[in-house]
């Protein structure tokens, strides 16, 4: 029996890959959070007592941060880099150097182009929070993992921009801020594609905009700005604008307005005998 449970909103696909698109050449310059979570999913990943993989795909590749870092995995034969976004990828292959990756795909997580039990190891930071049908994600993942390989991301949790949506509900009914999913429904897709040792784990990283457009700003430069399908197409009210930015003021503190980024830490494994 396939097991039930809550359905991501669906993003549509072609606003995602234009949006990241879009920041390929200033996403950088805004990435520091993602680096700082990419480099602690690492962590997560060395904490298995397995092998190194020889054969790994990072999706979501980004601007090449950890794939980076993955290239430099000690036995490592071939590195496949998966992003929506072209201009990401050609970014991913800059930052690779001299490693040449035995492929660089430019394909939605949902679908991905490789034969089943292709790679040792699945590695994504901060690239599932924009799939639309997240069981499916998960099992093209299972599916291209061999037997006893490892499957490793992050992503946002619920609790991830949480005084951004608070003070805009004070202003009006809008969707404005992404949603996020929960540890316990990330925990159950893992479990209904297959994988074992499930660990899912989260902390929240509190950052500090010197004011709420800093962040907005923020956000967009990371292509991260608001994509839910109930987002309002036109201008925001003046007013209703006017009156987030005042609900938001009134968290200030002495090091700047407060944005929570709940970071999700996920570490699976496909068992042995499995297809």
């Amino acid at each position: 029996m396939t097991a039930q449970f809550t359905q991501r909103k669906i993003f549509n696909k072609a606003v995602v890959r234009q949006s990241f698109d879009d920041a390929s050449d200033s996403y950088n310059q805004f990435t520091s959070l993602q680096r700082e979570i990419g480099s602690r999913l690492l962590e997560q990943r060395d904490a298995l007592n397995s092998p190194a993989p020889k054969k790994v795909l990072d999706i979501g590749a980004g601007t090449g941060y950890l794939s980076k870092k993955i290239s430099e995995i000690n036995g490592l034969r071939e590195l496949y880099g998966l992003d929506i976004a072209v201009g990401m990828l050609n970014k991913t292959k800059s930052h690779l150097g001299e490693f040449k990756a035995a492929g660089l795909i430019c394909a939605d997580a949902e679908s991905i182009p490789l034969a089943g039990s292709a790679v040792n190891a699945v590695y994504s930071n901060l690239a599932y929070q924009w799939c639309s049908d997240l069981q499916r994600a998960i099992d093209e993942a299972y599916r291209v993992i061999k037997p006893e390989g490892t499957f490793t991301f992050s992503t946002f949790g619920p609790q991830t921009l949480r005084e951004l949506k608070a003070s805009w509900s004070s202003a009006d009914n809008g969707v404005h801020v992404n949603e996020f999913i929960d540890d316990d429904s990330i925990r159950n897709y893992l479990a209904e594609a297959g994988f074992c040792n499930i660990d899912v784990s989260s902390e929240n990283i509190i950052n500090y905009y010197d004011s709420p457009k800093h962040l907005m700003l923020d956000l967009k430069g990371m292509g991260a700005h608001n994509m839910n399908p109930g987002r309002n197409h036109g201008l925001t009210g003046i007013k209703a604008f006017k009156s987030m930015l005042s609900a938001y003021e009134a968290l200030r503190t002495e090091k700047g307005v407060p944005a929570c980024f709940q970071a999700v830490y996920v570490t699976a494994e496909k068992p042995a005998g499995c297809k």
